[in-house]
């Protein structure tokens, strides 16, 4: 019964990531038949909070912060071609994540644990998250530079706009370009490696005892 529902939940996230690739595909249509498939938009905040206040007495107790906003640049339908490829392919080896974590649920729920196919199926599944973070970096710095390549030299005298790695600047409202990088990913992937050696071990060790025996 174990794997039955084991097999039925990653069948429920695999439809999960289908639906999530179909409505991406979807919204880049929508775009193009909007005509907006040129440009491209990507979230930044500033150091400078803008604030209004919310009182109609004028007490000032409550205000409406405005520092989170997007940067957007026109004429870029490769950069937007870029992303979607990149998003479906993100979300291709996310289903070959949870494929291969379907196969190695199931052979553990029928009492295979330490075997040659769990040791792999684990072990793709650190490299698929390697490739995965790489993927996210990747897209990232070539979506925050290409931004930057197409500002002008001088946007104004007060507003300066960075990638996500960046100094600030003295004198000026510092724009950062937000990313957070795939942490929880990569340290998936250093438990996936560490555990498929782990099932080396615990096979090795079990081959051993049944030599002695």
């Amino acid at each position: 019964m174990t794997g039955v529902w084991t097999k039925r939940f990653v069948n429920a996230l695999l439809v999960l990531v289908a639906i999530a690739a179909l409505a991406a595909v979807l919204r880049a249509g929508g775009s193009i038949a909007e005509g907006k498939f040129h440009m491209v938009s990507y979230p930044a905040s500033s150091e400078n909070i803008i604030m209004h206040s919310l009182d109609a007495d004028g007490e000032n107790q409550a205000f409406w912060q405005l520092k989170e906003g997007t940067v957007r640049v026109d004429n870029h339908t490769w950069l937007r071609i870029a992303r979607l490829v990149g998003q479906l392919v993100g979300l291709g080896i996310l289903a070959g994540i949870f494929w291969q974590l379907r196969g190695t649920l199931i052979r553990i729920g029928k009492g295979d644990v330490f075997t040659e196919a769990n040791i792999a199926s684990v072990r793709m599944i650190g490299k698929l998250l390697v490739a995965a973070s790489v993927l996210s970096i990747s897209i990232t710095f070539m979506t925050q530079y290409a931004i930057l390549e197409a500002l002008p030299d001088v946007l104004d005298s007060n507003r300066v706009i960075h990638p996500s790695i960046s100094w600030s600047e003295k004198g000026v409202e510092n724009i950062w370009m937000e990313y957070e990088p795939p942490i929880i990913p990569m340290l998936l992937a250093m438990t996936a490696f560490v555990t498929a050696s782990a099932f080396r071990s615990g096979m090795e060790y079990r081959r051993d005892s049944e030599s002695v025996v």
